[in-house]
């Protein structure tokens, strides 16, 4: 059971999320339930918001939405700056967009993880960056690494999808 420590931050107005989260000064950490969802900006003057499990960028030549777990997943494993982040979501958006426009549909997480163990695999190549599960250590389409490197037995995916008639 985790004791009630009475934090009065609020996410978005007393704190954002490349700050230091407050602590109480017992220095016990907390859960704060919520009645209604919270949005979630990464600093006062971002354009980055997390709602409702979606992350959003609202640049007007740049906009997306993905999932939450998966903007997170690449901000921490990627050595580049946000606007380098924002950019390469920008374009893997565009890459699952095409794929499925020609009715690719990616392979489930338990496929995956079953081709992983298989293959003692420690490497995915294919698919976006905003669709590439993060149980691998390394991930990258072609040229593009979406993180990690380039080593080790992989799974390979072939992205070839073909218009019902």
């Amino acid at each position: 059971m985790v004791p009630d420590v009475d934090i009065a931050a609020q996410v978005g107005r007393d704190l954002f999320l490349d700050e230091k989260i407050p602590r109480h000064e017992s220095g016990q950490g907390y859960v704060r339930v919520v009645e209604h969802s919270i949005m979630w900006k990464e600093a006062a003057a971002s354009k980055i918001f997390t709602y409702q499990g979606l992350t959003t960028c609202t640049e007007l030549d740049n906009s997306w939405t993905i999932m939450s777990s998966a903007y997170n997943h690449l901000r921490q494993e990627r050595d580049k700056s946000t606007s380098e982040l924002r950019t390469l979501i920008r374009a893997e958006v565009d890459q699952q967009d095409r794929l499925e426009a020609m009715a690719y549909r990616s392979p489930t997480w338990r496929l995956l993880r079953a081709l992983q163990s298989l293959l003692s695999a420690v490497q995915l190549q294919g698919e976006s960056a905003v669709t590439a599960p993060p149980f691998f250590s390394s991930a990258g389409r072609g040229t593009t690494r979406f993180w990690g490197k380039e080593q080790g037995p992989t799974v390979f995916l072939w992205e070839r999808g073909t218009r019902r008639m």
